[in-house]
């Protein structure tokens, strides 16, 4: 059997094809994304809540041994009600910007307005690229990789300043997301910190190089550059 020839270009319909798949599997991380919000919200919160209120009546009613366990008793109710608050907060983190009409640089305006609004995250964004000619797939991981760093900027750096940018540098398209927080050691991420294994699988898809700059106390600057038009 001979080998297929690589300069054969790939069968139009089995491309289009592939292209649907992969707009469909992002349509379903989206999804499942926003699910996830919602069981937290309707479930987890609402169930944390309820405990607090109980915890809050028996307090009003209840006799306690001790200054000691009194105490012991407000922290733990207190810790409770700043869960609940930390838990809204990742809900507001999880909610998606999408896409329309108005394309990559537009969400990418809402996206940081959200995160500077919801969660406090100092960020601003400079975009000298334009509006990039890009398939709907590739912005939306563009958009996806930038709202991860943001999450991950809020959740660990405690930054004081945070800038998102979008540039054209040659032939390249890049993306960068910079802070001037806590920072941390990339080779020393352990496996199953989604956040960064997020980005990474997403740039992989794309065919972008994915860099990661930082050091304990020296903040990070995360960089994705598409060397070409990806073809999905």
């Amino acid at each position: 059997m001979a080998a297929p020839n690589p300069s054969v270009p790939a069968d139009p319909e089995a491309l289009a094809g592939e292209v649907r798949r992969l707009q469909d599997a992002l349509d379903l991380a989206e999804r499942d994304r926003q699910l996830l919000g919602y069981e937290i919200h309707d479930g987890i919160i609402q169930d944390l809540t309820a405990a607090a209120m109980l915890l809050e009546g028996a307090s009003r009613q209840a006799t306690f041994v001790s200054q000691e366990v009194a105490e012991s008793h407000a922290g733990g109710l207190r810790l409770l009600r700043e869960s609940i608050g930390e838990a809204r907060r990742i809900i507001r983190g999880l909610a998606t910007v999408e896409l329309d009409e108005q394309g990559l640089t537009a969400a990418l305006t809402r996206l940081v307005a959200k995160f500077r609004a919801d969660l406090g995250v100092p960020v601003t964004l400079a975009c000298d690229a334009g509006e990039p000619a890009l398939p709907a797939s590739a912005r939306n991981l563009l958009l996806r990789i930038a709202q991860e760093a943001l999450f991950n900027i809020w959740k660990h750096a405690q930054a004081t300043r945070v800038e998102v940018g979008l540039k054209q540098v040659g032939q390249q398209l890049e993306l960068t997301i910079a802070d001037n927080g806590a920072g941390f050691r990339p080779e020393s991420v352990p496996s199953g910190h989604y956040g960064v294994e997020g980005m990474r699988a997403r740039a992989r898809i794309l065919g972008a190089a994915l860099d990661i700059e930082s050091a304990p106390g020296q903040g990070t600057r995360i960089a994705v550059r598409l060397k070409r038009p990806p073809a999905v």
